[in-house]
């Protein structure tokens, strides 16, 4: 799969150019207040990026999860066979993308850029995401006041199996989606929107269900 390839040849890239914290069999650990002025990238292990952490480069992995802190900054958080978690207050400056994982994004904090998955569900917890969120397979959920600043795009991707329950988009608790909704292949979506979640923009190939 393209997704995948892509996500594989970026760890290739911060092998091969250095001036990052690099693991292949092993799990890298920032602790509470740290400050890494470079990548951090792993094969068979964990991210995990403690509390008040500033990470300048971006944050990967191959088979492994990917969690930070509270109150962090960061930039590309990028995993293929794993979940990423994210804090609260915490500020992404990049995108937040997963293959086979879930993305979740906890409260107050802000992704400049987009957030994705193919295989895992997204969960945004009053969270700002600056671009669009994108997703194959998996479900979408926004509450608390979340707001997607771009489009919600269910995405048509090659050799991916087709589900055989509906994708479903949740909208609920204030949250915004202030570009549209998106489907690109056939299959079946549901938009739910509950407790004054909206969309501002068009809704294009999914089912949209009013609670």
């Amino acid at each position: 799969m393209i997704y995948v390839r892509s996500l594989v040849a970026l760890l290739v890239g911060v092998l091969v150019l250095g001036g990052c914290d690099l693991s292949i069999n092993s799990s890298i650990d920032v602790p509470d207040g740290e400050s890494r002025s470079g990548s951090l990238a792993t094969v068979n292990g964990d991210v995990s990026i403690g509390k008040d952490c500033t990470i300048e480069g971006s944050s990967t992995t191959v088979n492994g999860s990917i969690e930070v802190g509270d109150r962090s900054n960061v930039e590309d958080l990028n995993a293929v066979n794993g979940l990423i978690r994210v804090g609260k207050g915490v500020s992404v400056e990049g995108n937040v993308e997963s293959v086979n994982g879930s993305v979740e994004i906890g409260a107050e904090s802000e992704v400049s850029g987009k957030v994705g998955t193919v295989n895992g569900a997204i969960e945004l917890d009053h969270t700002l995401v600056q671009r669009d969120v994108r997703t194959v397979n998996g479900d979408i959920e926004l509450r608390n006041n979340s707001v997607v600043t771009g489009d919600v795009v269910i995405e048509d991707k090659m050799d991916v199996e087709k589900r055989q329950r509906p994708i479903e988009i949740e909208v609920t608790g204030g949250s915004i989606i202030e570009g549209g909704v998106v489907v690109k292949r056939n299959v079946e979506v549901r938009l739910i929107l509950r407790d004054g979640g909206k969309v501002l923009g068009q809704v294009d190939g999914a089912e949209v269900i009013h609670h």
